[in-house]
């Protein structure tokens, strides 16, 4: 296999070959990122060649990252649908914009190559079916039981609609690495299904539904109803309480807790304020303001003695907040050990999953993020699920070598 790359500055006045157009249909040219790479010129590029493996798929995905404030692997690019079509877009972008010339002779390779990922990678099918297809296959099929059974269908049921609900409740929540928040609700699924002993269906839909309780408690109601008490209740023992539900007599004087309940008030009293100015803004979509809107987003809202108090009541307020937030934590973590275990397995690969998506923390969050599981989940992992205890030992290490601590 030979492929030749070089960065070329000059003009190139020469249209690009159309043969690109009729290459991937599905997708419109519209509304893409405009982000300007180097010019990367390929001249040759060998019959059914693994573009995966080459240099300018590496460095167009580089490119792709920068783009959409990404950190993504070639294998977690070719494992989520979403972000291999987005990738294929910006392809197309850098095409048009002639940041990628691909000599006629090879381009119908390169195309072609890339047609080929999705066949090689079940990019034609949609995520739900191939989740479907998995877990009939690992929780099923040692039943005896088939797609055609009853039961199996009936079950299922319940997976396509906790997966179609999550993927629409969560559509405007992201992350901060701003991938968006679905991609971790079904990280942790995959890890449950894929890589620890023993999935069942009931991890599956907790795994799904895990941050309803804490992110939109609004769905809360709706998760007991349609799932019942078993899956609502384990969605519920994997949510940490308010941290006002700590700010208690058995954790503070009378005293402190009075003077809290000033500075919250207050402080409140200024959001709600700022609050109301978006709404006036956006009548239309006031009701998204109300749910969606977080603290941080408020403060452009607020006048200069509003910001000022702010401040001032955030510092008095946060001595309160740090106690109880560690109090909550306390009270999260040590019952690790006392959930079902069910619930436990779906904490253990939720954990995971953070532990391996960190690239986008700073270096304290980190080390703080890492030392919690070592001192809430190690010990526990060992005991109750092996194989989670050595995964989060393989993410902790990685991530000690990545940050160096």
């Amino acid at each position: 296999m030979n492929e030749k790359k070089e960065l070329d500055n000059q003009d190139i006045n020469k249209d690009s070959s159309l043969v690109w157009r009729n290459a991937f249909p599905k997708f419109e040219l519209k509304n893409i990122l405009d982000i300007k790479v180097p010019r990367i010129t390929v001249k040759q590029i060998d019959d059914n060649m693994e573009i995966e493996k080459t240099h300018t798929f590496n460095v167009l995905l580089s490119y792709f990252n920068k783009a959409h404030g990404k950190n993504l692997s070639t294998e977690n690019l070719l494992h989520s649908r979403s972000s291999f079509d987005a990738f294929i877009m910006f392809v197309m972008n850098c095409l048009l914009k002639r940041y990628l010339i691909i000599n006629e002779d090879c381009e119908t390779n390169f195309l072609l190559g890339l047609k080929r990922l999705r066949d090689k990678y079940n990019q034609n099918l949609r995520s739900i079916d191939i989740y479907y297809d998995i877990i009939v296959e690992k929780i099923f099929y040692p039943q005896w039981l088939t797609k055609q059974d009853p039961e199996v269908r009936e079950q299922m049921y319940f997976f396509d609609q906790a997966y179609s609900l999550m993927k629409v409740a969560f559509k405007d929540n992201k992350r901060e690495n701003w991938e968006r928040y679905f991609e971790h609700l079904k990280g942790v699924m995959d890890i449950i299904l894929r890589e620890l002993p023993n999935p069942n269906l009931e991890k599956i839909l907790i795994a799904l539904l895990h941050d309803v309780q804490e992110d939109l408690p609004e769905y809360a109601d709706a998760v007991r109803l349609i799932y019942g008490d078993k899956i609502a209740d384990g969605v519920n023992a994997l949510s940490k309480k308010p941290r006002e539900n700590y700010l208690t007599e058995e954790n503070f004087t009378k005293e402190d807790i009075h003077i809290c309940g000033i500075f919250l008030k207050e402080k409140n009293s200024i959001l709600e304020n700022a609050a109301t100015k978006i709404v006036d803004k956006y009548p239309d979509k006031s009701f998204m303001a109300e749910k969606k809107i977080k603290e941080k987003d408020l403060i452009p809202y607020m006048d200069p003695e509003q910001l000022h108090n702010y401040k001032t009541l955030i510092k008095k307020i946060q001595p309160f907040a740090d106690k109880a937030k560690t109090l909550r934590n306390e009270d999260y973590f040590w019952h690790l050990d006392e959930l079902e275990e069910n619930e436990r397995d779906v904490k253990f690969a939720d954990r995971i999953h953070n532990l391996r998506d960190m690239d986008w923390l700073t270096r304290e969050k980190a080390i703080r993020k890492v030392r919690e599981t070592e001192k809430y989940f190690l010990a526990v992992a060992k005991k109750r699920n092996p194989t989670a205890y050595t995964l989060m030992i393989e993410a902790i290490q990685k991530n000690k070598e990545r940050f160096k601590f």
